[in-house]
């Protein structure tokens, strides 16, 4: 517990809690229009995932002004967690608006030139090739595994007073972060035409301000302090003054969110035909987390296995024609990739059916007689007493949906026109 001396002064202390709690009203209220007008999960999921950083960095920075010491050791190793967890949901938000990973890779990129990278020895980018999409994807998501490592292992540094690897673990953290940042600009610059239509500017703002609020502002701060500008004890006091100012954006973050998250289009006006999930299991699909395991499973464990051309064949015809880039087309042909009769049909050779070890030769399959079943008539009883809804996910429809209908909406103008009022 602090003594008098070592709190903020009443007149910034009063506005931190002020505007705290303003900024985590706003929040729910914009989550809570979400998640009852949960009418697109994929997409609402990532959105409201985004949105709870708000609340949980004015929660943390309100702690942190009253009780220091706490919040060091219990909140803010969460709080920098789920700022690094929220860079690899903005990612994922990004590649579901346009689509998902495989139109991205098959469709989107396929006449795309390969993008230069900012470093000349990093080569070319070409987001048409899984490979170059899992190493970015890959350069996002590090900093999420690296971000729980770095805060245990700082808090075993400042318990045992190790500087010197207090210090390289901040170059590591550093390096991080930055190359995290990197590969998402690389992303954008792949696809900023095709992400221009919702509006990417403002959300990549929003995701970037606060962690330029929450690491750049204390890394100043703190150089501050460092020079004796806050006198006694500067590390606490830096560390006070910078979840103080913390407090204070956070308001102007919230409502930035709110502009730049809104939930208008996942309303019944916008998705008139469209049901929404119960508010309980709106919920429950929020936090499942079982889209992360997947995810984390087929991107750090499985990888190539997984992000190969096989995998993301296009159905594009003459394709070796349409991608740019000797080393794109050179390496699907390694992976198997072969075209006949004037690139009309392709083929891929050696895949699933012969193993690598044995001659390229055919091999007869002996197909058992198969003898067929009689047809029983009770499962179509059965198929018509079954609910179709997933009763996992019930959903409720929304019977006034009916009157944003662009239909409905015509036949009104219709009829006032034809029918003007008369006053």
């Amino acid at each position: 517990m602090l003594v008098n001396e070592m709190r903020l002064p009443l007149w910034w202390e009063l506005p931190c809690y002020l505007t705290c709690i303003l900024a985590i009203i706003i929040s729910l209220y914009g989550i809570f229009r979400q998640l009852i007008n949960y009418r697109r999960p994929v997409e609402q999921r990532l959105v409201v995932r985004i949105l709870l950083l708000v609340p949980l960095f004015s929660i943390t920075c309100g702690v942190a002004i009253n009780w220091p010491n706490v919040a060091q050791v219990y909140f803010d190793p969460l709080r920098e967690f789920y700022e690094a967890f929220v860079i690899y949901t903005f990612f994922s938000l990004l590649t579901v608006l346009l689509g998902g990973e495989r139109n991205i890779i098959i469709n989107l990129t396929v006449d795309h030139s390969p993008t230069k990278h900012t470093f000349s020895w990093l080569g070319s980018l070409d987001l048409s090739d899984p490979g170059d999409f899992l190493s970015l994807k890959r350069g996002v998501l590090q900093y999420v595994w690296f971000k729980p490592f770095y805060c245990f292992m700082l808090l075993i540094c400042e318990t045992k007073k190790w500087d010197t690897i207090q210090l390289w673990l901040l170059v590591l953290y550093n390096v991080s972060v930055s190359w995290s940042l990197y590969n998402l600009a690389m992303f954008w610059k792949c696809l900023h035409i095709e992400l221009s239509p919702f509006n990417p500017w403002s959300k990549f703002l929003c995701v970037k301000l606060i962690i330029f609020a929450s690491y750049w502002q204390g890394l100043i701060i703190h150089t501050l302090g460092v020079l004796g500008v806050f006198g006694a004890d500067p590390h606490l006091r830096g560390y006070l003054y910078q979840n103080g100012i913390l407090c204070i954006e956070m308001l102007a973050f919230a409502m930035l969110h709110q502009q730049a998250f809104p939930w208008i289009p996942y309303s019944r006006m916008e998705i008139p035909s469209g049901a929404r999930m119960q508010l309980i299991y709106a919920i429950r699909d929020c936090f499942g987390g079982g889209d992360l395991l997947w995810d984390f499973k087929h991107t750090l464990l499985i990888g190539n296995t997984y992000y190969n051309y096989r995998n993301f064949d296009t159905p594009k015809q003459n394709i070796l024609n349409q991608r740019k880039g000797i080393r794109n087309t050179m390496n699907k042909l390694n992976q198997g990739y072969r075209y006949s009769s004037q690139n009309e049909n392709t083929y891929w050779v050696n895949y699933g059916s012969i193993p690598t070890n044995q001659p390229n030769r055919s091999v007869p399959v002996m197909t058992p007689e198969i003898n067929e079943e009689e047809y029983d008539t009770s499962l179509c009883e059965v198929s018509r007493q079954t609910l179709h809804d997933d009763p996992n996910y019930p959903v409720i429809w929304d019977p006034e949906g009916y009157r944003y209908i662009i239909n409905i909406s015509n036949l009104k103008q219709d009829i006032q026109n034809r029918h003007p009022v008369i006053v």
